[in-house]
This record gives structure tokens, C-alpha cells and sequence, in this order.
């Protein structure tokens, strides 16, 4: 059950941590290791992008996204378990050179405790579609940018995941989660300021990498069951923040939703979230304060896809639709419209051996962000390989 509380490729080395982490003993001084993921992948793909000519992009593409962690964790012989994750992207970002930078004390009977750049409560807990291979709720599409997206903040609204980010990206944060009962797991986060994770984090609510809110708190819960052999999961979650820039500017609220069911190698769920914002800062439109970038936080998003697994072979159908909620309540009029994407995918899965895999899959995708006559639609392929070490 991990993937409730590791769901993205941001997080996929969650198994390699656990992996590694069974290799030290009780009261070890803790060593670090070296784990990661490393994707490469090429993409076909056909797009209609408004003002843009068919020759002024590349039909063939080749992409990636990598991670190399820095982790380790020992047991104490009074039973705690200390841990630590630093995560470096594997290819050069200048907005994002460190990922996710934290450590933890956990036991058995006491949950965990996280310190540090890491993922809200809200975001750890959530569960959302099973895919086949290529996923589409923050998903690999849009982390490889298999095309052109006509949109912005498709990663801090629900237009592109029903994960609670909101540009809560990583933000230095103090994070607890409950051991889990009767399958029940419950956790809360306090964010300081919402920021840009990977640094050192600020007091000043106007500091140069904060998006704007502060003093916020997110919760999540996650069930899970395993009824007549059909295994079910479930996660609620809610976020907030104090936007505290003026008085035209409301405070973000958002929550989600998440269910999977599955029996005898198939499996079937959704995910749900919405952002909202009232008057949505100065800009009318969910802007956060201090940016630049109109993107919608009032926004809802939802996703659904099944899967089959047998052996080393999977395959899977997912639908995602997003869209940002232009808001007239706003004192300065919205002139810019609605922005909104739908992604559509078939994928599958062959496992080489482990740590290998192979996967590829079909996508058709359709976006638009009205008022700035921006739009694009079309189809494409991409096949690539997903290791783990």
C-alpha cells in the first residue's frame, strides 16, 4: 500500500528508500546510499498549436526526467527510526535543482514524523487512477511535456493533478502521520510559507521564491480494506492558506478526493480535487500575490482509469479533465476566460527485470486558454524506459 502515500513520478523511488532502508540494522550509525529513477523516452507526436505552423515544431522528440537520492535511515534500540531523503534532479533545472530535501523519526506504534521540504499530509495520502504505464494525474505526460501545454499551473491547480499541491511545491514544513488503524491513516501539515522547496526557507512572507500564501495547514486521510480478496483504498483531503498581500486578495482553500478498487489483477479508480480562491487576488482569476502568471487556482480537475496486471505485463486506459473556473465575482472583470485540458491515454507495461521496465502508449490531449487565444490539440505516441536503482 505505499503508493497511497507516494503516487507521483517525483516520488517514485519511495521503494528503492524502503529497499535500501532494510538493510540497516538496529542502533547502525545511519550511511547514506544512492537511489533514483532515471526515464528516457521518445515521443511522436501531432499537434494543431494556434499560430504555430506544423514545421515550427518537431514531429519526433526525445524526453526525459531523472532523479538521483541521497537516503538512508537506522533504527535506534529504543525502537525510532531516523531517516533522511535529499532528491537531485539528474538534469540541469534552474528553477528546481533540488527536489525534496527531509528526514523523519518513525516507529511502529507512534507514525512518523517529517521535517523538511517534503510533500503535504493532503498530498501524501491521496489516492487516485491506476494507470498502465503512462500516467496522467501529475503524471508523466505533462512531466516530460509530450506536448506543447496551452495552459499555465498545470502542476499548482487542479487543471493537471487532483494531488493538493497549489503551489505548495515542497515547502519546508512540519508533517505528521498516524500509524495506521483498522486501516485508517490520518495527517496534517503545517507550510510556513508556500515555496519554492530545495533551499532554505524564509520568514518573510514576500520573499522572493514564496507563491504568495502562508500560515497554511493541510490534512488527509487514507482507508485501506481488503473485503473477499477485492482491496479498496479511499483518501479525503483539504488545504489552506492565508493570502495576506491585501484586501483584495482571498485566502486559498482546496480539497480532494480519491478511491480504487481492485480484485484478481484488475483495477479501477478516480481522483478528484478543487481549488478555490473567492476573488482570486488582484488579477480575478486565482492569481497567486506576487506573481506574475495568471493561472486559475479556481479550478477543478478529476481523472479515472482501470488497469489489468498479470505477470510482467500491464495495460491500462486513463481520462483526465481540468479546468480553471474564470471567476465574475472578482472586483477587476475577467477578460482572459476559462483555461481548461483533457488528456486521454492507453498504456501498457512489459517489466523487464527488476528495476526495468518498459512502457509505452497512445495519448490524445485537447487544451485551451480562452481570452489569451491560446490553444492546442492532438494525438501522439510515446514509448520509453523506466528504471529504478
Amino acid at each position: 500500500m505505499k503508493k497511497l502515500l507516494y503516487g507521483t513520478t517525483a516520488l517514485a523511488t519511495a521503494g528503492i528508500v524502503a529497499g535500501f532502508a532494510a538493510d540497516a540494522s538496529a542502533a547502525e550509525r545511519l550511511k547514506l546510499g544512492l537511489g533514483g529513477y532515471h526515464q528516457q523516452w521518445v515521443v511522436f507526436s501531432n499537434q494543431d498549436i494556434d499560430g504555430l505552423e506544423p514545421n515550427n515544431y518537431n514531429a519526433v522528440d526525445q524526453k526525459h526526467n531523472s532523479e538521483v537520492c541521497f537516503i538512508g535511515e537506522t533504527t535506534l534500540d529504543n525502537n525510532l527510526t531516523f531517516g533522511v531523503n535529499v532528491q537531485l534532479e539528474a538534469n540541469t533545472d534552474t528553477g528546481d535543482q533540488i527536489d525534496e530535501s527531509f528526514m523523519y523519526v518513525s516507529s511502529p506504534t507512534l507514525g512518523r514524523l517529517i521535517l523538511g521540504d517534503e510533500n503535504n499530509a493532503g498530498y501524501l495520502t491521496h489516492v487516485t487512477a491506476p494507470d498502465g504505464g503512462v500516467s496522467l494525474d501529475s503524471g508523466d505526460l505533462l512531466n516530460i511535456e509530450a506536448f506543447v501545454i496551452p495552459v499555465a499551473g498545470v502542476f499548482d491547480t487542479a487543471i493537471g493533478t487532483t494531488y493538493l499541491r497549489f503551489f505548495d511545491n515542497d515547502s519546508g514544513k512540519i508533517t505528521y502521520l498516524t500509524p495506521r488503524f483498522g486501516g485508517l491513516q490520518v495527517g496534517a501539515s503545517y507550510i510556513p510559507n508556500f515555496e519554492a522547496g530545495g533551499d532554505d526557507n524564509s520568514a518573510l512572507r514576500s520573499c522572493v521564491r514564496c507563491n504568495g500564501f502562508s500560515n497554511g495547514w493541510a490534512g488527509g486521510a487514507n482507508y485501506t480494506a481488503d473485503l473477499g480478496g477485492v482491496g479498496l483504498q479511499a483518501s479525503a483531503g483539504a488545504m489552506w492558506g492565508d493570502a495576506a498581500a491585501g484586501p483584495d486578495t482571498d485566502n486559498l482553500f482546496a480539497w480532494s478526493l480519491g478511491g480504487q478498487a481492485s480484485l484478481a489483477g484488475f483495477s479501477a479508480g478516480f481522483g478528484f480535487a478543487k481549488g478555490e480562491q473567492g476573488r482570486g487576488g488582484t488579477s480575478g482569476r486565482g492569481t497567486p500575490p506576487g506573481s506574475a502568471t495568471s493561472i486559475q487556482i479556481n479550478s477543478t480537475g478529476w481523472t479515472v482509469g482501470a488497469a489489468y496486471e498479470v505477470g510482467p505485463y500491464k495495460v491500462g486506459v486513463d481520462y483526465y479533465r481540468g479546468v480553471g473556473n474564470p471567476n465574475s465575482s472578482a472586483a477587476t472583470a475577467d477578460t482572459s476566460g476559462r483555461q481548461r485540458l483533457d488528456q486521454a491515454v492507453l498504456s501498457g507495461t512489459y517489466t523487464l527485470g527488476p528495476g526495468i521496465r518498459l512502457v509505452g502508449g497512445v495519448f490524445w490531449f485537447d487544451g485551451e486558454s480562452e481570452g489569451n487565444t491560446v490553444a492546442n490539440d492532438g494525438y501522439g505516441v510515446a514509448t520509453g524506459f523506466k528504471l529504478g536503482f
